[in-house]
């Protein structure tokens, strides 16, 4: 059967044919794209075994009756892909487009359930929307590889007329650069008109921005220089998904702890002579979706507590314990409140809790709660912050050494901000800061139920407070996930690697001290310890993801403890 005048139809945006013949069209373009492309298990012969891909509905954002291209281009695909690529269409019908409502509204328990039942090898998701008077044509391949990162496709256009054409070349475009099976003509010089397979792969504007700005540049970590990164250590693999770390002295013999919290555990380690030793490992509830692993010693036993904050469903739920040096203690538990230490040099440890989510419409007062001679927990006064800002997305400290504390927060944008102490913005970062893959509620919670219109509220990264270059006033040590968004699933997100990086307050403004080279991974947080007497050197820790992109459910979840021990030699400023 020739399909193509059937195509063409589909595709075609004037004169419209009757309702029902449109319908007919459709359903034969899709039934002929379909057989092309989707093999039945029991066609399959013996043989290397094809690559299995899964093709979500695009989405169509252009007005008009165009809800048939949501299928139709996704099919087309497919079709074009299984005949030049040699790949092998994952049919699911009725639940890829379920698959793609829980993704747009933040369900990854149903999204992650389909995902595995399908057994692809990959993932392809797309939207048509206008663009400058044009059209545009986005694709994005996620890969089941943790090796393999995600990729971007795009192609511009000027009607609608022209989508079968672009879809043709956004195939070529994508057997090319992620199965290995470029166009034919592709080695000798392209596609005609210009629109080879380099048209397709757009980099991401900040990162374009930022790798032009630093290109050439040192980091401010070489040998002879103030900063020198004296050694670096990889642990080997912790089999478990990384939410957070922390470090510090828990016991109060002067030795720091490395505090690892996980989905469903909270692991201690030692870092010592070159190796991550696990001290103990403390069972927690798995319904639960944890935020964050703070310390401080509010009860001034020189003990610090831990303090484990997530939540249960919407609801807020945090746990404290301490340890010392033998067995955990629980001080209470499931309180209904997001609770974090807030921590800085020479000045006093601070815990502060927040009950409700700030939102458009008020709410989210963060306060200084308090222990009292029980472990129990008591409200005391609220802060005086920013609107909008939720528990863990600041810090308080005197950064510019006047003897006031300065808010310093990532902004919503991930944005780096510095409020003075009356609370007026003093400034904010040109590139993002503090990205992160973790979010408030459970993964079955309302708030990010399927079909709810509500956009997820993300948990950042830690902003920590220390004197970097030892010169007695406090710095910020910050980390850089390289943020990627799809603007069509605003629930999704990835990360194009990541680093970490200290910046100094000079002449108004965050200047940056050093950066940690670039590493593929996805940096769940970190923290700073200074190891033994050695007063010129400190310890980054930080706990590494193996992906780099959300679909942790797709992998067996794998995290690494890391060290990198710095230097300063204040004599090279």
């Amino acid at each position: 059967m020739n399909v193509t005048p059937l195509l063409k139809a589909l595709f075609t945006r004037k004169p419209f044919p009757p309702a029902g013949k449109l319908a007919a069209l459709i359903a034969a373009a899709c039934c002929c794209s379909l057989l092309a492309a989707w093999t039945p298990a029991a066609a399959k012969t013996a043989g290397p075994a094809k690559r299995q891909v899964i093709f979500l509905p695009f989405d169509v954002e252009i007005p008009g009756s165009y809800a048939y291209l949501r299928n139709g281009l996704a099919s087309t695909l497919a079709s074009r892909l299984a005949s030049r690529a040699d790949i092998a269409a994952v049919a699911q019908g009725g639940a890829s487009e379920q698959m793609a409502k829980a993704l747009k509204s933040g369900d990854h328990t149903v999204f992650s359930q389909q995902l595995r039942q399908s057994g692809a090898d990959y993932l392809i998701m797309g939207a048509l929307a206008p663009k400058a008077g044009q059209f545009e044509l986005t694709s994005y391949v996620f890969s089941q590889s943790s090796n393999q990162a995600p990729k971007k496709f795009q192609q511009s256009f000027q009607t609608v007329d022209d989508a079968m054409t672009a879809v043709d070349d956004l195939a070529w475009a994508i057997s090319g650069a992620v199965f290995g099976a470029p166009r034919p003509d592709a080695a000798g010089g392209g596609s005609k008109g210009g629109q080879g397979m380099a048209a397709f792969q757009t980099a991401h504007p900040e990162r374009a921005y930022r790798e032009g700005l630093f290109a050439g540049t040192t980091t401010g970590l070489e040998a002879g220089g103030q900063f020198e990164l004296v050694s670096t250590f990889r642990s080997k693999s912790i089999a478990a998904e990384a939410m957070d770390v922390n470090a510090g002295d828990l016991d109060g013999d002067g030795v720091d702890e490395v505090v690892l919290l996980t989905r469903s555990a909270l692991m201690l380690y030692r870092h010592e002579d070159g190796a991550f030793r696990m001290l103990a490992t403390v069972d927690l509830p798995n319904h639960l979706r944890y935020h964050s692993v703070t310390l401080g010693d509010l009860n001034n036993n020189k003990h610090k507590e831990i303090y484990i904050s997530g939540s249960n469903g919407d609801n807020p739920d945090t746990t404290a314990m301490e340890w010392n040096g033998q067995k955990m203690t629980p001080l209470f538990e499931h309180v209904g409140w997001y609770l974090r230490t807030i921590t800085a040099p020479n000045q006093p440890d601070m815990l502060v809790g927040q009950k409700t989510l700030a939102s458009e419409f008020g709410g989210g007062d963060i306060h200084q709660m308090a222990l009292d001679a029980r472990g129990g927990l008591s409200e005391g006064k609220q802060l005086a912050l920013p609107q909008g800002i939720n528990v863990f997305d600041f810090t308080q400290a005197d950064i510019d050494g006047d003897g006031a504390k300065e808010t310093i927060a990532v902004s919503n944008g991930s944005r780096l901000q510095v409020y003075d102490a009356a609370g007026a913005l003093r400034w904010t970062s040109s590139e993002t800061h503090g990205a992160s893959n973790n979010f408030f509620g459970t993964l079955t919670s309302t708030n990010n139920a399927v079909n709810s219109e509500k956009e997820t509220t993300w948990v950042p990264t830690r902003v920590v407070i220390e004197d970097l270059d030892m010169d007695g006033i406090n710095d910020v040590l910050v980390g850089s996930n390289r943020l990627e968004t799809v603007t069509f699933m605003p629930n999704l997100r990835y990360f194009d690697g990541s680093s970490l990086s200290a910046y100094k307050w000079q002449s108004g403004s965050l200047t940056r001290l050093w950066e940690t080279k670039k590493i593929p991974g996805y940096i769940a947080n970190y923290q700073l310890v200074h190891p033994g007497k050695q007063g010129d050197q400190y310890q980054i820790l930080f706990a590494e993801a193996q992906t780099s992109y959300p679909f942790v459910f797709w992998n067996s979840a794998a995290t690494f403890l890391n060290s990198y021990t710095l230097r300063v030699n204040p004599a090279a400023n």
